[in-house]
């Protein structure tokens, strides 16, 4: 009983993570797995190094604060599906784990899609391990890549990299490049690294700046699928 329940919940929820990789695929056409979570940290630091930190560095801590808030909020709604599936459970085994797990989301997207999950599921009367209620979760992760955003400022490192490899290897104009792609993928690649957090960002503007010449749209979207299949975290 106790595979049947933790296969059913893998299943759910991996109906789940492959919805947002297919919209994901879809807004990066044309064009690894979860590590510990960071110290925190220590109690009681001195208020001077606090006044001392940099706008990015208390951007990172604001950020790694939302992710654990917005984490667990993930990890609430794989043991509510947990208990939905052993209703003899009081708890999730796992949920330490996932408590601990990082991802590469940015905390808004990953809050919205826990929230807008679990809803479907205490919305959803009967067995959610049937195609009925993949359908009716599935659209969370989508929804919840397609409110994602970033300013055209923070979208600027990204085009710079694209455009530059494009011109390196195919001799166009770097403004010429830069000007096609604000004009046609700019709304998507907008949503697709706006979904990423700080660490995915940072993983995504370094392989763009060494994608081989060959190909070289299927290496951009070869640098942008790994990060967004990373954006969910899942019992394994």
């Amino acid at each position: 009983m106790k595979g049947k329940v933790r296969r059913d919940v893998r299943t759910a929820a991996r109906a789940l993570a492959a919805s947002a990789l297919a919209a994901a695929a879809a807004l990066a056409a044309g064009c690894n797995g979860s590590t510990p979570r960071d110290a925190a940290a220590p109690a009681g630091a001195p208020a001077a190094r606090a006044a001392a930190a940099t706008p990015e560095q208390q951007g990172e801590e604001a950020e790694a604060r939302d992710l654990r808030d917005a984490q667990r909020a993930w990890c609430s709604y794989l043991q509510a599906l947990y208990l939905r599936a052993d209703d003899t459970a009081t708890s999730w085994p796992r949920y330490q784990q996932c408590a601990e797990a990082t991802t590469m989301a940015s905390p808004a997207m990953l809050r919205e899609t826990a929230d807008c999950s679990l809803l479907a599921l205490q919305r959803f009367q009967g067995d959610p391990f049937t195609a009925e209620y993949a359908a009716e979760v599935s659209r969370c992760g989508v929804e919840a890549i397609e409110h994602a955003t970033m300013s055209e400022a923070d979208l600027a490192p990204f085009v710079t990299a694209i455009c530059g490899r494009i011109s390196s290897c195919e001799h166009i104009d770097p403004a010429e490049c830069r000007q096609r792609l604000e004009a046609g993928l700019a709304p998507h690649l907008m949503r697709a690294i706006g979904s990423m957090n700080r660490r995915g960002r940072a993983q995504l503007r370094g392989c763009l700046s060494a994608v081989p010449c060959q190909d070289i749209s299927e290496q951009i979207s070869a640098c942008i699928e790994p990060i967004m299949d990373d954006l969910l975290w899942l019992p394994s």
